[in-house]
């Protein structure tokens, strides 16, 4: 199958998952190509063997709109971001009529989508080739447990209710730390140093604020636990199971056997975090990412719809 995927080239979680797909569609025989939309040269791949069919991920060309190839469109964000970013669910709705389907990743996220157009539901997956332990080169960050807030930060996705979760760890663990990297807004940075200062935060093991982060799986190495604030839904955090790191994220209901579930609460949080490392062994979480979130299964899937849609 030729495969041509759309892609606004970006530094982003999107872009990462949609290389990704690409990577492991190529791995499994097929011809892939990823554009960025008014671009001559591919994002990945190389141009020329045309398309059997055509996966939106941010944009389309408008000379694509009616050149009878069938085309999906992967919903990488949340519904909710989508509505609150004032651009992403208008637009959405806008391109609705110009494909055929779309892809999801999340159960919880399916309805809102499916209302619009059908929905496939396939598996969030990782590069476990890339998300992955390391041994012996990596210094664990001070901490015990050491943990880590990694998302870059943006409107109420922030690292807010982690924080306040920490005078409650940090009382169960007094050598407990966490770690906030990604903080690439100003503003931002801003407010969160005036609230660790005025709530005395460094007192409670919170660590300071750190810029973007270029190899993210070798800071999962550095840690124990990464935690997350997003709710209802999840996002990139689970890239942490690969490299056999637990996560806590308020969103992550994908699967009710995972034992480290809490909800958006700072004592939840708390909670989960303390019982997650007294009992850190309970669960292998480098097998948790082969098993339940594995990116050649996402493909696989991904494939199988596809091929509803080309003839």
């Amino acid at each position: 199958m030729k495969i041509l995927h759309y892609l606004k080239k970006e530094n982003s979680g999107l872009a990462r998952s949609t290389l990704e797909f690409a990577k492991y569609e190529e791995r499994q025989g097929h011809t892939v190509v990823v554009k960025e939309p008014g671009a001559d040269m591919p994002v990945y791949g190389v141009e020329g063997a045309g398309a059997d069919i055509e996966i939106i991920h941010s944009q389309l060309p408008s000379e694509h709109y009616f050149n009878g190839k069938p085309k999906l469109m992967m919903q990488h964000g949340e519904p909710l971001s989508s509505v609150g970013n004032g651009i992403s669910m208008k637009a959405i709705c806008d391109l609705s009529s110009r494909v055929d389907a779309f892809l999801c990743m999340r159960k919880h996220e399916w309805p809102v989508w499916n209302l619009i157009k059908r929905t496939y539901l396939v598996r969030k997956g990782i590069d476990l080739e890339v998300y992955r332990h390391l041994d012996g080169i990596t210094e664990k960050l001070p901490g015990e447990p050491a943990i880590l807030y990694s998302e870059n930060m943006r409107g109420t996705r922030n690292a807010l209710y982690a924080m306040a979760a920490m005078p409650a760890i940090y009382k169960a663990f007094p050598k407990a730390r966490l770690y906030v990297y990604n903080m690439t807004d100003k503003k931002m940075n801003e407010t969160f140093q005036t609230f660790i200062k005025t709530c005395k935060l460094w007192a409670a093991g919170v660590s300071g604020l750190e810029g973007p982060v270029d190899d993210i799986n070798m800071l999962y190495n550095r840690v124990d636990i990464v935690v997350s604030c997003l709710s209802p839904l999840y996002a990139r955090s689970i890239e942490a199971f690969g490299a056999g790191k637990a996560v806590v994220c308020p969103g992550y209901r994908e699967h009710d056997e995972y034992p480290w579930l809490c909800d958006l609460d700072p004592g939840s949080i708390a909670q989960t975090i303390i019982k997650c490392w007294e009992n850190f062994d309970a669960i292998n979480y480098r097998q948790w990412a082969i098993d339940k979130h594995n990116i050649q299964d996402s493909v696989k899937e991904c494939v199988e719809v596809y091929k509803r849609y080309v003839g």
